[in-house]
């Protein structure tokens, strides 16, 4: 069994802090925009309330009956006109949000292509496996210590470490087990992500 003591062999404080500020910044930065973007703004929300309007008085219009019609086909017109301007407002901002999200998605990826150069074979953190205290017994003990090292990263990341091509390439190029900077960029904005999901869900169950 291995011990709750983590083996770390080298660190980098500094780098870590800068790609967890990187990560925090990006994604705020990218929800912020999307945001803008997504929401509607105040001419479409007073088209909004402007179309409630008209719909009420139209609803009000139709029930005085033909000695109303006039002015009830003339609200009805103004209605149609507003819904169509409404739809085109949304789509609008539809259209807008997707092409945003892909140049995000491109600049991200670009970023990332970035710090895995710059950081190629410099892992911000490693294992020590002679520091791996294992129970009597352990199979583990029959390794060397770079195996041992590589063991006790695939449990500590378990379930992350068998995820997906993207944790394969953030240790490709690494010369020891550890735990590489896209890692750390990527588990910022995940974690940033994730806080700011909870604060809009809780957001919408107010309204």
């Amino acid at each position: 069994m291995v011990s709750l003591q983590i083996p770390i062999a080298e660190i980098s404080p500094l780098d870590i802090w800068m790609l967890l500020g990187m990560g925090f910044t990006l994604e705020f930065l990218s929800r912020m925009l999307l945001a803008w973007v997504k929401n509607p703004s105040k001419s479409d929300i007073d088209l909004s309330r402007k179309l409630s309007h008209l719909q009420v008085e139209t609803a009000k219009k139709r029930r005085l009956g033909p000695s109303a019609f006039v002015e009830t086909s003339k609200l009805e017109r103004q209605v149609l006109a507003l819904e169509k301007e409404k739809s085109a407002s949304i789509q609008r901002r539809e259209e807008e949000t997707q092409k945003l999200q892909r140049v995000t998605n491109t600049c991200m990826y670009i970023l990332y292509l970035v710090v895995f150069c710059v950081y190629f074979g410099k892992p911000v953190l490693t294992f020590d496996g002679n520091a791996v205290f294992l129970d009597g017994g352990d199979q583990l003990w029959m390794l060397d210590q770079k195996e041992r090292a590589n063991a006790f990263m695939q449990g500590f990341l378990f379930p992350i470490s068998y995820v997906g091509v993207g944790m394969r390439i953030a240790r490709f190029g690494l010369p020891a087990p550890g735990i590489g900077a896209l890692v750390v960029l990527w588990s910022s904005q995940a974690t940033f992500g994730k806080f700011m999901d909870g604060i809009d869900a809780y957001l919408q169950q107010q309204q």
